[in-house]
């Protein structure tokens, strides 16, 4: 791994160990366990045999190794480094994982550098092709098979967004207005991802390449109009993914596509698609094994092929995902890997923008599904994170750190368009940053609870525990600061408003107390940012196009710590808004 760990830091200033002898992560590494990688491209998904080379003896690890096992990066929206992406690849091989799904573009921009498609929305921190070679390269070292993604119907606005492109824009005005989508009828659009996956198909080799097709919103154009005068929309849509197809199987690819409007929106899409085309479908609300074995089902009965894609940082979440999520996980592991239906390929964790989340503070989540996918969801359940103590900061596992998994699981805060209405967690906030937020803030009168003050101190308390990996370990507190930062701002002026009378000296005292604090934070988030991240990167620095201000935590919070530091620069002001506040 490429994050150096504390044992190197205690071995390199002479520390002695005392139980160096018997702690096997004080040892050296050197049983590395790696899925195979095939020795052909064409069969990247080959049973695993042991270092004896026999075979897998237990049938039903034997069954999952034959399957896709792996996670998402999602590089389309935020670009990390190379050296990140490298250290998931390796993460993937320590946990034996064999599968990466590499995001190459959204809305936002494109992550690739492409040559033979000229004046793309392309993001400042892009790639060129040769670096992503050097990126597949590595992961065929390290086992695991980099499946790249590109969309191709909506999230197109890598496409639509530029002035070159604009025309082939196909939103329809009594859809989702979030969503956009780019014209199947125009003959331009498969020309242009004819050239797009030609480029793609160069640098990554898999058998596979991830053509999006989900939330898309068309229709609008002229073209789409005139097109829907006879035929369906379903069988535009089912001509278009198939033709899609076909350029990949020109390119000796097999093609994927995301399963919400071909299995759920407009399920009769899947009667009209080609057999070949992967079905992979997304659901981060349920976590009902038998409802998503049944539709892996509807794809198998139709003689085609299935992923699951369960869900880590999605659309609900902020900085940490809660405990419903490890369910969501749990139930597409039940339905996909514990079937011998052979046209269930396997399982993919998604992981949904960077900017959402302190980079190197969710390892546990990735931890967690790869001990439910290969072993099953009730190891994952009885000891995922008791491994992931042990395995990646080589810490004993105790009470404590079985406290911390279980409130921070439990306390992370969502967004209030849930669907589950009955959930009693807390929702998720926007660090307030401007008069109009502080003063909605303070009509509420009752602070809410803050568990994340528990979690810190018993992270204070595991610290000198942590031997590996010890810079993860400070992501992961650093995440739990940011929450219980943010709930603490919240509570401490809704606490000082409710006071009679105001006390001038102590409202000044408070706010020049948050802007201390907040300022302190940012540069902790910054300074973790630039240690992983692109230091000059869009999400870091402005309002991304697409992204919600609950989608850019840093950004955010450097908002909300300019915001404190002007109030307490004039603490009558100040004051003046937690009085109005309070008279009304």
């Amino acid at each position: 791994m490429r994050n150096r760990n504390r044992r190197e830091f205690l071995l390199g200033t002479g520390v002695m160990i005392a139980n160096a002898a018997a702690s096997p992560f004080l040892s050296a590494d050197a049983s590395r366990i790696n899925p195979d990688f095939p020795a052909t491209v064409g069969n990247p998904l080959s049973a695993r045999t042991s270092q004896a080379g026999t075979a897998e003896s237990d049938p039903r690890k034997a069954a999952v190794r034959g399957k896709m096992r792996g996670l998402m990066v999602d590089a389309g929206r935020v670009p990390e480094t190379m050296d990140y992406y490298m250290r998931v690849i390796e993460f993937c091989a320590d946990w034996e994982l064999n599968t990466l799904q590499f995001r190459l573009a959204d809305d936002q921009g494109s992550a690739m550098r492409f040559s033979s498609v000229p004046d793309l929305v392309t993001h400042g921190n892009a790639f060129t092709p040769e670096q992503l070679i050097g990126l597949v390269e590595h992961a065929q070292n390290h086992g695991v098979d980099l499946i790249p993604e590109l969309e191709s119907f909506g999230h197109t606005g890598y496409i639509t967004r530029s002035p070159a492109y604009a025309h082939l824009l196909d939103s329809d005005p009594t859809g989702s207005s979030e969503f956009t989508g780019i014209i199947p009828v125009n003959p331009e659009s498969l020309q242009l991802f004819e050239k797009l996956y030609r480029e793609v198909a160069e640098v990554f080799p898999s058998i596979y390449l991830h053509g999006g097709c989900d939330e898309v919103n068309w229709g609008g154009s002229m073209l789409s109009r005139k097109a829907l005068q006879t035929k369906t929309r379903v069988q535009i849509w089912a001509e278009y993914l198939n033709s899609l197809h076909q350029i990949s199987v020109k390119l000796g690819k097999q093609f994927i596509v995301w399963g919400d409007f071909v299995l759920h929106k407009e399920p009769a899409i899947l009667g009209q698609l080609n057999k070949s085309i992967i079905v992979m479908d997304w659901n981060y609300a349920g976590n009902n094994s038998a409802k998503f074995h049944e539709t892996f089902q509807k794809v198998s009965a139709n003689g085609s092929r299935g992923i699951g894609a369960p869900g880590l940082s999605c659309y609900k979440w902020g900085a940490r995902v809660g405990t419903e999520q490890l369910r969501n996980i749990d139930a597409y592991a039940d339905a996909y890997l514990e079937t011998n239906d052979p046209n269930s390929l396997g399982v993919i964790l998604t992981n949904w923008i960077p900017s959402r989340y302190v980079q190197n503070s969710i390892w546990d989540g990735f931890a967690y599904a790869a001990v439910a996918f290969n072993e099953g969801t009730a190891t994952a359940q009885t000891s995922g994170f008791h491994r992931f103590v042990e395995k990646h900061y080589g810490a004993r596992w105790n009470e404590m750190w079985d406290e911390v998994f279980q409130m921070l699981f439990d306390a992370a805060p969502y967004m209030k368009d849930r669907e589950t209405a009955s959930w009693m967690g807390l929702t998720l906030p926007v660090p307030w940053s401007n008069d109009e937020q502080l003063a909605s803030l303070l009509k509420d009168a009752s602070p809410r609870p803050n568990p994340f003050t528990r979690i810190r101190s018993l992270l204070v308390q595991l610290e000198p525990l942590v031997i590996e990996n010890f810079a993860d370990f400070q992501a992961f507190e650093l995440c739990v600061q940011y929450l219980e930062r943010m709930f603490w701002r919240e509570s401490m002026v809704i606490e000082q408003a409710a006071k009679k009378p105001l006390d001038r000296k102590d409202t000044d005292l408070l706010i020049q107390t948050i802007a201390a604090r907040d300022r302190d934070l940012a540069e902790a988030l910054t300074r973790d940012w630039d240690n992983g991240r692109f230091p000059d990167s869009a999400a870091k620095l402005e309002p991304v196009f697409g992204l919600e201000p609950k989608d850019q935590l840093l950004f955010q919070w450097k908002r909300a710590t300019a915001y404190s530091a002007s109030l307490a620069s004039h603490p009558d002001r100040f004051y003046q808004l937690v009085q109005t506040a309070k008279g009304a």
